[in-house]
């Protein structure tokens, strides 16, 4: 079974600004990475549940992207 080494410690929106804050951490290091976003207007639209886990996916994916360009740049 492959072990979970990030685990989503807390979410934040702020509706109003449409501002997102998640915060993942490392599950060995316990180390902490927050990752902070706007959400566009029509993606509040939807309820809490289904909104809750599209952040959750947009915090993963930048990320992934983030981690995919650190391993691009040269030594």
């Amino acid at each position: 079974m492959r072990k979970h080494l990030w685990q989503i410690d807390s979410i934040f929106v702020d509706l109003e600004d449409r501002d997102a804050s998640v915060s993942l951490v490392h599950q060995k290091t316990l180390c902490e990475i927050v990752v902070k976003f706007r959400l566009a207007p029509n993606q509040l639209e939807e309820s809490a549940l289904p909104l809750r886990k599209r952040i959750e996916v947009l915090a993963t994916d930048l990320i992934l992207d983030l981690g995919s360009f650190l391993d691009s740049l040269p030594e």
